[in-house]
């Protein structure tokens, strides 16, 4: 991808973020908390992966290879998660912000949590964390609609038709 659509990409991710957050933020913490048919186990176990995984592609892409993820019991709640994960966010949009259309195509080279190295184009990096963020989401917003809080609609061309006005 070229820097701005990278850039697009990420604007986009930060986007429909913004439009989970309020319905996450809407639960009581017993429904946030509750065990779910999720591999992370619950919504808020999905929200702290969610912050871990960009936290640790944005060490890698920098890179800092960490040996783990933040563990979910170290995030008190969505409040704190938040407290956290904003400012993640932030320095990881700004990351991409200055980016050129050479250091996409640079091979980023790390290791997983359990020490393996791989190595992989930055550009295929950051296709997979807009990716990722997207699977994560759409885990999310079936059971924030059965919850009672539903989310507005998260398309990317909702995103388009906003940004154009």
């Amino acid at each position: 991808m070229a820097p701005n659509a990278v850039l697009r990409m990420f604007d986009y991710n930060e986007w429909a973020w913004q439009r989970i957050f309020p319905s996450l933020a809407a639960l009581p913490a017993e429904e946030y908390c509750a065990e779910r048919p999720f591999f992370w186990h619950s919504l808020h176990g999905l929200a702290v992966h969610s912050f871990g995984a960009d936290w640790i592609w944005l060490q890698r892409c920098q890179g800092v290879s960490p040996s783990a993820l933040p563990a979910m019991e170290s995030v008190a709640d969505l409040a704190d998660l938040r407290r956290r994960w904003d400012p993640v966010r932030a320095e990881f949009r700004a990351y991409v912000a200055g980016l050129g259309g050479a250091q996409l195509a640079a091979e980023i080279t790390y290791r997983d949590t359990a020490g393996k190295p791989y190595s992989f184009s930055l550009d295929d990096l950051l296709r997979h964390v807009m990716n990722h963020a997207t699977e994560h989401r759409s885990q999310m917003t079936p059971t924030l609609f059965q919850l009672g809080h539903p989310t507005e609609p998260l398309d990317y061309l909702y995103f388009a038709r906003r940004s154009a006005q």
